[in-house]
Formats: C-alpha cells, sequence, structure tokens
C-alpha cells in the first residue's frame, strides 16, 4: 500500500466525521472517488488526498443544507465524474507507470478551479441570503414607519381637539365670568 493512501480510520478522523459517515459517503459517491478495493461492509477502502478533497466538498454542500441527491447533481453537473476520473488514475495505459508531472499539474488546476467555483457558488448564496434577509428588513422598517406616521397623526387630531375644547371652555368661563360680573354689578346697583 503505498504512503499516501490514508484507511478509513485516518480519513473520517482528518475529515472530522464518524467511520461509518465515510462508508455512507464512499457508496454514495463512489463514481467520484479513486478506484480502491473495498471489502463488503467498506472498511477495507483506501483514500487518496483527492478522494480526501472530493469528500471535503460533500462535507461543506451537506452542511450548507444540501442533500446528498442535490450534491450528487451538483457534482455532476460540474463534471466531476470525468475530472475524478482523469485526477485519480495514477498509472497510464501503455507501460503502467506513473501518470506525467504535467498531468498532475493539470488535474491539479482544474481541482482547485472547481474548488473555486464552489466557493463563489458559496459567497453568492452567502450574498443571495443576506440579501433576502435586508429586503425582508426593509419591508418592516416601512410597515413600522407607516404605522408610527399613523399613530402620529391620531395623536396630532387628538391635540388639535384638545385645545379646541380647551379653547371652547376657556371661552365658556369667560362669558360666564362676564356673566357673574353683571349681575354682581347690577346687584350692587340696587343697593
Amino acid at each position: 500500500m503505498p504512503d499516501d493512501l490514508k484507511t478509513i480510520q485516518q480519513a473520517a478522523s482528518e475529515l472530522g466525521v464518524t467511520q461509518s459517515t465515510l462508508k455512507r459517503w464512499a457508496k454514495e459517491f463512489t463514481q467520484f472517488l479513486s478506484p480502491s478495493p473495498v471489502s463488503g461492509d467498506g472498511a477495507g477502502r483506501r483514500f487518496t488526498d483527492n478522494d480526501l478533497a472530493i469528500l471535503r466538498g460533500v462535507r461543506e454542500q451537506l452542511a450548507g443544507g444540501l442533500s446528498t441527491d442535490e450534491v450528487l447533481a451538483q457534482f455532476q453537473s460540474e463534471g466531476r465524474a470525468e475530472t475524478s476520473a482523469l485526477a485519480l488514475s495514477p498509472r497510464d495505459g501503455a507501460g503502467g507507470g506513473l501518470a506525467s508531472p504535467g498531468f498532475a499539474v493539470l488535474t491539479d488546476t482544474l481541482r482547485a478551479m472547481i474548488e473555486n467555483q464552489q466557493a463563489i457558488q458559496n459567497s453568492l448564496q452567502v450574498n443571495r441570503n443576506l440579501q433576502g434577509v435586508l429586503i425582508q428588513d426593509n419591508f418592516n422598517l416601512k410597515e413600522e414607519n407607516m404605522n408610527l406616521r399613523e399613530r402620529m397623526q391620531r395623536m396630532e387630531q387628538e391635540l388639535s381637539d384638545l385645545r379646541k375644547r380647551d379653547a371652547d371652555h376657556r371661552l365658556m368661563l369667560e362669558q360666564r365670568l362676564a356673566r357673574l360680573e353683571q349681575e354682581m354689578r347690577k346687584g350692587f346697583k340696587l343697593f
């Protein structure tokens, strides 16, 4: 076994998931992983660095809320199956030797591009989510502003009504006082 292959325990530890989760992912995403001898329960599977990179992407997508089917569809739409098959096949057909260093650079570049595209897509999704929150907050603020304006208009109307009643009451009191004064003057004149 080459040194760069990791056992299921090592790979699970590196990815921060349980071995049972890693076994399930290895079955569900087998088309994107390197060919490896697999025992019936998946315990004999060995994982390359490329496998771990793909499984990190699976973990991130699932943690982001996507279902397994959605992650599979996304990987297929991104052409990951073809990239994985090329990148994870270390032998060439003719001599059985290792692939050329140029081929490794190409596969690393393709993998980096895919990871960058995923990061951009994640960033766009976060931006869309934030924009949705901002739009909802804007609607909420507009509604609250409208409610405050209506309340302020009601209060201004109530204040206007109170001032009118106060002015009417004052006028009535002044008229009574004037009548009382007239009656008192008439009463003093009689004596």
